[in-house]
């Protein structure tokens, strides 16, 4: 273990800070204090030919961040900036005095003419990053819209999924719901597919051509049949044709049109000119490639991500709110962005921290190099492409990965891998004090925290986290496939894995698993010891599963209510019952995930005299209906016996309504905002869901 080092270099990080925020507390005004740090000023007003006083100042970070020499600060202004910025090596960013500061990677989309109907049209020629290949993204200031598509559905990941029929094969998908009347050629189209025995990513198509209740494709990469591939019975939809956007909200871009053309349907059906219409322009915020010692702090990102290599040394990133930090559509193998999507820390030394990051097709944040910290951060509704992303996607050895909040991805929340160059195992790793849950949403067969085939790994501990509420959204093939709390599959070994609380992980809380047969090529040797599972579920035991050399690897003196279950060779299990000593460090003064608004979560249920009270382990979602039609709201409980249920409408009771689903009446348009809950009770204790918001169109 790092452990040493990375005591000492948050403490570093930390004294870092406090030293900048009170030398530019003595120069924020500009003239009142005495200070070591020279700062420059940036404001929406000021022109990039002016001296960068605080009085005069520069109208880019671009130009404040080249100007500046190390160790001097640029101290923004509250607005919104449009740029990528590439700072000087050791030049400290900040929002001036706390005040609010964007760097936005969009640009406003002019001069909207009426095409047909309530859809709009516009004139956008193609750019790097709109118009040119699968990011394109478009939206309403800062909300995104959706790609035009069938059937409808603008919910990341609550998808509205059409099901292939009878007789599709990997070149064609039949479906007689397909609407060809409302396009007689999908030609040019792209199909998302979620389908095969064990669907553990998702996969992606162009269509070739179409006929009624036809589709004719090339995927993009290759099938892993049978258990990843297109079939009857499996999950897709399509997108990407002028002939589906048939709704509001809905956009299309047609790149074969010079200039190109980009149609839009606008929320309420408006003329776009009223509206604040955006395409993403521009991938990165800041490009710290090659930088050293720069220091980023309470600064703003939508619609770009953070770049690094693997020559950035030494920069810290703290207090950032990114959103929508990375876009694309096409899936040419499960791992194509698994080195640059979302905010991308490479190189030696640096540290992300305080910070907030949500939504991205690929990773929140990937994490490359060695003696990587990201600490203390909420990362949220990332990989909604459903393949091989994670909340952290963690490559190299060295890093501290701590005091994390994750939740809502479309596989896992920590992805410990090695894709990017197979010598650089992520070994010595400090997996601690995280928050992870609601993951594995999008696909099957795999867990919160996930590594696979690496047989190689030494020194990583992963210890004193929360690992809970990994279920399935949708039935289907697969659906009895590890959607685990911490799963170590094929070969993975040399993991220690110890003072973890894990609760309603459908399908093995901790699952170790081997490659079965003569593919396991090393002994497990994984340490399972010391983890509490406050779970009674059918499926809630630690599964150690078809290993046929188990080495080391044992599962000892963790507090357990179902029985390990141990297939294949007999590893080393003791002492694995409800009287075991379990994470009994894992008090209630140990704070577990981050520490700021928007962090704090349920926590793990009690257990008392071998029950285990009421928890969550699905909760409810907004919904989107149209005005006089029901909403039905549900959530899945846990715990032990028989499981109570009720009900609330903005606070209060709602008469009858004690089962784990509820439908409203018909409704009004009074019930636009109308706010839904429910309380879940057992004979231990009870529970309070989140809330869930009724939206009218």
């Amino acid at each position: 273990m790092n452990t040493a080092f990375s005591s000492r270099k948050l403490l570093f990080t930390r004294s870092f800070f406090v030293s900048i925020a009170l030398a530019l507390a003595g120069c924020g005004s500009g003239g009142g204090g005495t200070s070591s740090i020279v700062s420059h000023y940036v404001a929406p007003n000021g022109s990039d030919s002016n001296p960068g006083t605080v009085t005069q100042p520069f109208l880019t970070i671009q130009k404040c961040a080249t100007t500046v020499v190390s160790g001097s600060a640029c101290q923004i202004r509250a607005g919104t900036y449009h740029e990528t910025v590439t700072p000087n090596s050791g030049v400290i960013i900040t929002s001036y005095n706390g005040e609010s500061v964007t760097i936005d990677g969009t640009d406003a989309v002019t001069g909207w003419t009426l095409h047909l109907g309530s859809i709009y049209k516009a004139s956008v020629p193609a750019g790097v990053v709109f118009g040119s290949g699968d990011t394109n993204q478009v939206f309403i200031g800062q909300q995104m819209m959706t790609e035009a598509r069938w059937p409808n559905g603008d919910d990341l990941f609550h998808v509205n999924w059409a099901i292939a029929g009878p007789n599709t094969t990997t070149t064609d998908v039949f479906d007689s719901y397909l609407p060809n009347s409302i396009i007689t050629n999908w030609t040019g189209a792209h199909i998302n597919f979620w389908s095969g025995t064990d669907p553990w990513s998702h996969q992606t198509a162009a269509v070739t051509a179409s006929a009624a209740g036809q589709l004719t494709f090339t995927l993009d990469g290759g099938t892993a049949s049978p258990y990843i591939t297109p079939t009857p019975g499996g999950y897709y939809y399509v997108f990407g044709a002028l002939g589906a956007l048939d709704t509001q909200r809905e956009w299309f871009y047609d790149s074969t049109t010079n200039p190109g053309t980009l149609y839009f349907w606008a929320p309420g059906g408006v003329n776009p000119t009223t509206l604040d219409v955006r395409i993403k322009t521009r991938q990165y915020a800041f490009d710290l490639s090659g930088k050293s010692n720069v220091a980023i702090q309470n600064i703003k990102i939508f619609a770009g991500g953070i770049k690094t290599n693997g020559s950035s040394t030494n920069n810290t990133i703290t207090g950032i709110t990114a959103t929508y930090v990375s876009h694309f559509t096409t899936s040419p193998t499960m791992f194509t962005h698994i080195s640059d999507s979302g905010i991308v820390i490479n190189g030696t030394g640096n540290v992300l921290t305080n910070s907030s990051i949500a939504y991205s097709a690929g990773n929140g944040v990937t994490v490359l190099g060695t003696n990587i910290n990201v600490r203390n951060n909420l990362i949220h509704h990332v990989d909604y492409i459903g393949n091989y992303y994670a909340g952290i996607s963690v490559q190299g050895p060295g890093h501290n990965i701590q005091n994390n909040t994750i939740y809502a991805t479309g596989r896992s929340a920590i992805y410990l891998n090695e894709i990017q160059n197979p010598a650089m195992v992520p070994s010595y790793d400090n997996i601690s004090y995280n928050n992870v849950f609601n993951t594995m949403m999008l696909v099957r067969d795999g867990g919160a925290i996930y590594a696979a085939g690496q047989p190689g790994v030494t020194g990583t501990r992963i210890h004193h986290n929360w690992i809970h509420d990994t279920q399935p959204i949708y039935a289907g093939p697969g659906s009895n496939y590890p959607l685990s709390g911490v799963y170590f599959d094929q070969n993975t070994s040399g993991y220690e894995f110890d003072q973890n609380i894990l609760w309603n992980n459908a399908y093995y809380n901790i699952f170790i698993g081997g490659s079965g047969g003569s593919n396991q090529t090393a002994p497990n040797d994984n340490n399972i010891h010391n983890n509490t599972i406050a779970d009674v579920a059918a499926h809630a035991y630690i599964l150690l599963g078809v290993m046929i050399n188990c080495g080391t690897t044992q599962a000892i003196d963790n507090n357990v209510l179902v029985n390990v279950v141990n297939t294949g060779t007999a590893c080393v299990v003791s002492n694995n019952n409800s009287t075991a000593p379990g994470a009994n460090q894992m008090t209630s003064s140990v704070q577990t995930g981050c520490n700021f608004a928007g962090c704090s979560t349920n926590a793990p249920p009690t257990i008392s005299r071998g029950l285990v009270a009421a928890s969550i382990a699905t909760q409810p979602y907004s919904l989107t209906v149209t005005a006089g039609s029901t909403a039905t709201f549900s959530v899945t409980g846990a715990g032990s016996g028989t499981l109570g249920y009720q009900w609330l409408k903005n606070g209060s009771t709602i008469s009858g309504a004690t089962t784990s689903t509820y439908t409203t009446p018909a409704t009004i348009s009074g019930d636009n905002g109308t706010v839904f809950s429910v309380t879940v009770s057992n004979s231990v204790g009870s529970v309070n869901s989140s809330a869930a918001t009724l939206t009218l169109q």
